[in-house]
């Protein structure tokens, strides 16, 4: 199964996408029913998980083309539901359900070149294509503020990759820090309670320089400086937390006051760090933990414990979905990855229910 590799090794796949021959994908697009009363889900549900989970959809190989399945997984309940089937044309292959709306938010092929962003009617069972000017997509926020939908994302003809936010209503995009061309988003955030977005960044030019030492030297490449910024959506007025030099941030989740940020000393090298920054302060402090997760934390609702794709660590490499208690030690499986590959999730929080 084809992995996923643009979030995880975008400066160095680029060039290669730019040569991706693109499709189309029109309101009328094909969906499975999804497997669930969604109406009932949303009554229900404060928090899910909205996991992607691609496959061949003949079972066997790619002649029949792939598929995204798109999960929620119910925190409270502990219950998993199948809410659709979606064509898997993209270069990263990204859903996130948004139950409120009835609608799930993904990538998916435009008419021209690139990845576009496109909702799904679960209801009408048709897709909408939203935006007409991106090339790639990396991560969707669906809900940052009123009628917001927040993503990192990359416009065509350019390279860096932008903190983006798409008015729902006028289906208009504005871009953080538009006009500049050398700061670069790896990851974004959202704290459902403070209701401020974060961001990874850092310089492309910095990081072009460590990539021909690296070249040179014949050495593990070390990481450009890591920052984290913070946003407030509604103003984008923007403030930074923390800065790491020479360590790459793999990841990012926000609740409770404090950030959880994966770390490496060097791109695609292991080992994986841990730690936990104080929001307040900046201060960080690393964890000792088993697990072996470089993308997708999720901090739960109390910052006690956090979601995560990976491994379990300690002998044990079944890649799936799990939750660590942090107080307990203790782990939980969520989702694991049998059928297929499991992309990416996303820990929803649903600011009303219906």
């Amino acid at each position: 199964m084809q992995k996923s590799f643009v979030k995880n090794n975008f400066f160095l796949i680029l060039f290669v996408l730019l040569i991706i021959n693109s499709g189309c994908i029109n309101d009328k697009t094909n969906v499975k029913e999804p497997s669930v009363d969604i109406k009932k889900t949303v009554a229900k549900n404060r928090e899910y998980l909205s996991i992607t989970n691609t496959e061949y959809v003949n079972g066997t190989d790619s002649n029949d083309g792939m598929k995204m399945n798109v999960y929620t997984y119910d925190l409270q309940s502990k219950t998993l539901n199948k809410m659709a089937d979606l064509p898997y044309n993209s270069q990263y292959p990204l859903t996130v359900v948004s139950l409120a709306e009835d609608a799930t938010y993904y990538s998916g092929e435009g008419k021209n070149k690139g990845d576009e962003l496109f909702a799904y009617d679960m209801k009408t069972r048709k897709a909408k294509q939203l935006s007409s000017n991106l090339f790639a997509i990396n991560a969707i926020i669906p809900d940052v503020s009123e009628n917001t939908l927040m993503m990192a994302a990359v416009k065509k003809g350019e390279r860096p990759v932008k903190v983006m936010f798409l008015d729902k209503a006028t289906q208009k995009i504005s871009i953080l820090n538009e006009q500049d061309s050398d700061t670069t988003t790896w990851d974004i955030a959202y704290d459902p309670e403070t209701q401020k977005a974060y961001a990874i960044q850092y310089s492309e030019e910095e990081q072009y320089k460590q990539m021909e030492k690296s070249n040179q030297t014949q050495k593990p490449m070390v990481p450009p400086s890591h920052t984290i910024i913070e946003i407030d959506p509604a103003t984008n007025q923007t403030r930074a937390i923390i800065k790491l030099k020479d360590e790459q941030i793999l990841t990012l989740s926000a609740r409770g006051n404090q950030l959880l940020i994966a770390t490496a000393k060097h791109i695609n090298k292991m080992p994986i760090g841990y730690s936990l920054v104080d929001l307040k302060t900046g201060q960080r402090k690393e964890l000792h933990l088993p697990i072996k997760a470089s993308s997708e934390l999720f901090l739960d609702k109390n910052g006690n414990g956090f979601y995560f794709l990976g491994e379990k660590g300690n002998g044990n490499t079944e890649r799936g979905i799990y939750y660590y208690d942090m107080k307990t030690d203790e782990m939980e499986t969520v989702f694991l990855q049998k059928e297929g590959f499991i992309n990416n999730f996303v820990l929803v929080s649903e600011r009303n229910e219906k």
